[in-house]
């Protein structure tokens, strides 16, 4: 049984933030498994026609991107000190760093805003963080890198269709990408692995991979379009079992779900996952969006039970991919006349999306302002979140996590009751009753990786429990502060 905070408790229970707070370097004692991030924040958007890396924040909080500002440049080559091509894939990390990916310069470049100035122009900010043109010391190549994500632990998983003329350009891979040495890319010795190789010795067109990512089983799903061979279009399921930490058995990689025929030639370009385990995949060949999820645990989807045309339009739409958001929404990157930024939301429960009612546009390239001239990937940061021990005993430590960008300042504060969620525009929405019991809790930085750890010693004073306190925070750098989630526990015995 809960109650509120008692007047005899509440002096006792404020005053902790004074009794052993200690920020920790380290990651959390409960690692986060392989899933998506629980709050979506900042999006970021690849522009291969410019050159540039936008931005987008919903300063307002009208749930579109088309205020003033609310578009900005987040790396422009022309500004910043490396060229980009035709810069096509995009991934965030647990710590904000940013990915980019670009086919032609075989690189992935990490972006890091370190000076808090809204960009990432300045010295140290942009770096190629992997060389796929023979710049790595483990000497794997990325010929023609297509998209990317970064696991919850910094790792990074690229997908490439190589598009040489010979070996070994021309080889098609995933690769796995670790910073071992923490030096701020993974060009040196071993950390960067042929992670799988879907044809190795094949033709041409046998396979042409396109996207990866993790799914909540901790198994990596790519997107493979071959354009010859035998292997069908769709998703395939990478599972390293003996633990080898390549996919080289017999019976690792496995057809997931091969889509059904429709009346066009397919193009799968990318993939995304919600919190409930739901993928997501576009067709553009066809002009819709599958949903799919293995319900009953067999390692592959039956198209007939477990698979559905989610979205389905009867105008053209060249969606290149896809960012599933942490409130049931998916996000498009369209490029099309004009380009568009997309929000697809099955509003009535229905199990699909109308492509006029439930279609929003978020931003698009008519309304004036920055011109994403061809968006072709896209990817939210983490909103920072706060994470408590679910069942804390008086007496004993209680540690909160807060997860934001490397080098984030964060104020955590305890209340003792919620409000509706207030809109602060540009901040996001309180929720703690400023008007309660209010104080606050910890502060501190958030380190090179995993969370800003506070930990509060809690008095073994039995006047304590069942008491419900409730944890919100705001972090970030001065130009760019949000508030938190907002969490809640109950004091036990």
């Amino acid at each position: 049984m809960t109650s509120a905070i008692r007047p005899r408790s509440l002096p006792l229970l404020l005053s902790l933030a004074g009794l052993g707070l200690t920020a920790s370097q380290a990651l959390a004692q409960s690692i986060l498994p392989l899933v998506p991030f629980s709050e979506t924040g900042d999006l970021f958007v690849t522009d291969s026609t410019n050159d540039t890396v936008w931005r987008l924040l919903d300063l307002d909080l009208d749930g579109d991107y088309d205020g003033p500002g609310e578009v900005s440049v987040y790396y422009d080559d022309t500004l910043g000190p490396i060229a980009l091509t035709n810069n096509n894939g995009i991934a965030v990390d647990g710590n904000g760093t940013v990915y980019v990916g670009d086919s032609s310069e075989d690189f992935i470049l990490a972006l890091r805003d370190i000076d808090g100035d809204g960009n990432c122009h300045g010295a140290g900010e942009a770096v190629v963080w992997f060389d796929g043109k023979g710049g790595s010391a483990s000497g794997v190549i990325a010929g023609s890198p297509a998209n990317l994500t970064a696991d919850l632990f910094g790792d990074v998983w690229l997908a490439v269709s190589g598009s040489g003329s010979s070996a070994p350009d021309n080889v098609d891979k995933v690769i796995h990408l670790r910073d071992l040495n923490a030096d701020g890319d993974a060009n040196d010795v071993g950390e960067a692995v042929e992670y799988y190789l879907p044809a190795p010795g094949g033709a041409g067109g046998d396979t042409l991979p396109q996207d990866v990512t993790v799914g909540l089983d901790g198994r990596l799903y790519m997107v493979d379009i071959p354009t010859s061979g035998t292997l069908g279009k769709g998703v395939y399921r990478l599972d390293d079992v003996d633990a080898s930490g390549t996919i080289d058995a017999a019976g690792e990689d496995q057809p997931f779900f091969i889509p059904p025929a429709q009346a066009n030639n397919p193009f799968f370009w990318g993939l995304t996952m919600d919190a409930q385990g739901w993928f997501y995949m576009a067709d553009t060949g066809n002009e819709l969006v599958w949903r799919f999820r293995d319900d009953n645990f067999d390692g592959s989807i039956d198209a007939s039970t477990e698979a559905s045309i989610w979205w389905q339009t009867t105008d053209s739409s060249l969606i290149w991919r896809l960012a599933a958001a942490s409130d049931g929404s998916v996000l498009a990157a369209e490029s099309q006349s004009p380009d568009r930024i997309l929000r697809l939301v099955d509003t009535d429960g229905s199990g699909s999306v109308d492509p006029v009612t439930e279609t929003f546009v978020l931003w698009d390239d008519t309304l004036g302002g920055p011109d994403i001239g061809n968006p072709r990937s896209l990817a939210f940061d983490r909103q920072p979140t706060v994470d408590l021990n679910p069942i804390p005993s008086i007496g004993t430590p209680l540690l909160i996590n807060t997860f934001a960008t490397t080098g984030d300042v964060v104020q955590l504060y305890v209340g003792g009751a919620t409000i509706a969620p207030l809109p602060l525009p540009p901040f996001g929405f309180l929720e703690l009753n400023p008007g309660a019991a209010f104080a606050p809790l910890a502060s501190g930085t958030v380190p090179s990786f995993g969370p800003f750890a506070a930990t509060i010693g809690l008095p073994a004073d039995p006047g304590l429990i069942g008491v419900q306190v409730f944890v919100q925070g705001i972090a970030g750098k001065p130009l760019h502060l949000r508030l938190t989630n907002t969490a809640s526990l109950v004091l036990q015995p």
